[in-house]
């Protein structure tokens, strides 16, 4: 153990007690479904927290993990970070993996609008390596390559993604259907629009759909869906092909490129996935029925999916069924979650994660027994989307001008400085949480833990000497961070719906910096679409009048 992992552990406010005030306000929710989306919110984040300590071990590494204690409560314990270069670090209980990561940057890129894909995609992802706790091939490629200035979400076409077909979309959807006004379909395109950033095969895709779908039956009844349930559940998502194919960017471009690489039909090979949906499911409905003990009858769902098996291990259909089996099986989301969560060599945060917001958001969930990390930052991003669904004012995470942005070229330079402060770039800026950074043998780069300025706790590579912030990337959060507003409105009486929205913080943009950008990609029509909306929409006449004059005059040329 080196001098500073030493004293990472003993860093106070992150391996003590890691959330402050209650975990639900004192006074009760009015909203019966707020409060569930809440649930599945915390019990999510719980269930990635309590498979994190399991997730790629054997037996004996679980038991080096947790020192011989029984998995299921949370615990600090040590993982290896950086890859056979890096080095190993403390983790603080109820640590998230990459899955609640991504599904908050899911979740910040919500906005009264919808689903602000372009964000997710250009900042969100490429920023997410810097700080990941783990995360899989495909992810991590596809976020690698949206850091390239051209690169379109719905053309990110990497080496091997139409072949992406794991789970590493379905376990971040959640914030698509806890923001649904009708928790029937109206998620869908978004979902797709979301899967299709980072994996290509139909089989994560319809893995993404039918844990969504299934999440939003568990809102909207109260209760999970039995196996046979489930089947009509497929039958409905084997339809939703139509509105994709009819999707200006997902059907005439990201469809196109997807049949032109893999050289196959995209809809022949969507129905084949939902024949896979369904055979899983009739495979675990089986299992299910038979009523035993939630970890036997899980250990053979395990057995008949073929879960531990390392070619499909984190199928992007299979684990999703294995959620909703398992959730369909246990008493109560504590028995479920710990149940996957000691399923030693399946995808043990992934299936918890998934089956917890299954579980939460049922009518008899409750509380988890433990806070997970950032529980206060948790709460607060449900709470703002419960309010989405119900279509009322909120406030917008603020991010960079997408015009002026560029990604952090490596890792390690995510972390730099603005001025006398530290930021993330793309999220902000951050509080050291301690002093120590944990460097690497070569002393190239290092570890830093941090405190974001909505709530989140990152453990972001940074380099010896950080860079400063480049002007294109710079922005101003308001002065009341996101989470203190949320969290002081929540003590007060809910504000009247009828109020005017709050101003937009992205509002006003500079026409010079409109008309390069728009010259820059001259040939990509989502990029010009998107650049003359802005300038529509946040610029003077004027303003719209000069864009449309260049690009009138570039296009003549």
């Amino acid at each position: 153990m080196t001098e500073a992992t030493s004293a990472a552990l003993e860093q106070t406010g992150l391996f003590g007690d890691t959330v402050a005030g209650p975990l639900i306000s004192s006074q009760s929710p009015t909203d019966a479904m707020a409060m569930r989306v809440r649930c599945s919110m915390l019990w999510a984040a719980y269930g990635d927290a309590l498979g994190f300590i399991s997730e790629l071990t054997d037996r004996k590494g679980l038991e080096r993990r947790t020192h011989g204690k029984p998995l299921d409560q949370l615990m600090a314990w040590r993982r290896r970070v950086g890859g056979r270069q890096g080095i190993e670090v403390g983790l603080p209980p109820g640590c998230w993996s990459d899955d609640t990561q991504l599904r908050m940057a899911v979740s910040r890129s919500m906005t009264g609008r919808g689903f602000d894909v372009e964000t997710f995609a250009r900042i969100e992802l490429p920023v997410w390596p810097s700080y990941a706790l783990g995360g899989g091939r495909a992810s991590k490629a596809a976020a690698k390559n949206l850091g390239k200035p051209r690169t379109l979400w719905y053309a990110n076409t990497f080496p091997g993604w139409v072949d992406a077909g794991g789970n590493g979309a379905a376990m971040r959807i959640q914030p698509h259907v806890w923001a649904s006004k009708d928790r029937e379909d109206d998620f869908l395109l978004d979902v797709v629009s979301d899967s299709v950033c980072t994996h290509g095969h139909p089989r994560a895709i319809v893995g993404a759909c039918f844990h969504a779908a299934t999440l939003a039956h568990c809102l909207r009844l109260g209760s999970v869906p039995d196996l046979h349930e489930c089947h009509h559940i497929a039958a409905r998502i084997e339809a939703w092909y139509l509105p994709i194919e009819a999707h200006p960017n997902l059907g005439s471009t990201w469809m196109e490129l997807w049949q032109d690489t893999a050289r196959m039909s995209f809809e022949k090979e969507w129905h084949a996935a939902i024949g896979e949906l369904h055979q899983a499911i009739g495979d675990a409905a089986g299992c299910v029925d038979k009523a035993k003990r939630t970890d036997a009858a899980y250990q053979e769902i395990v057995d008949r999916l073929g879960l531990t098996d390392s070619r499909q291990r984190g199928s992007g259909i299979l684990t999703t069924v294995a959620a909703v089996a398992l959730a369909a099986a246990a008493r109560d989301a504590h028995e479920a979650v710990v149940v996957a969560a000691n399923a030693v060599g399946t995808d043990t945060d992934t299936i918890a994660t998934m089956t917890g917001a299954l579980m939460g958001a049922c009518k008899s969930a409750g509380l988890p027994p433990e806070e997970p990390l950032d529980s206060d930052y948790l709460q607060s991003e449900a709470r703002r989307l419960a309010a989405l669904s119900r279509g009322e004012p909120v406030e917008a995470h603020t991010y960079p001008d997408i015009l002026t942005w560029t990604a952090p070229r490596a890792q390690a330079d995510a972390l730099a400085r603005d001025g006398g402060r530290l930021v993330v770039e793309g999220l902000g800026p951050v509080e050291e949480i301690g002093a120590d950074i944990v460097r690497a043998a070569s002393d190239d780069f290092g570890w830093q833990w941090v405190m974001t300025a909505f709530g989140q706790t990152l453990l972001v590579k940074r380099r010896p000497k950080l860079q400063e912030l480049s002007e294109g990337n710079k922005f101003e959060l308001p002065t009341m961070t996101r989470l203190e507003a949320l969290n002081r409105r929540s003590s007060s009486v809910q504000k009247d719906s009828s109020s005017p929205p709050p101003r937009p913080l992205d509002r006003g943009v500079c026409v010079d910096d409109a008309i390069d950008h728009a010259r820059k990609n001259i040939s990509e029509d989502d990029a010009l679409g998107y650049t003359v909306r802005r300038v529509a929409r946040d610029g003077t006449i004027a303003d719209l009048a000069a864009l449309v004059t260049a690009l009138r005059d570039d296009l003549r040329r």
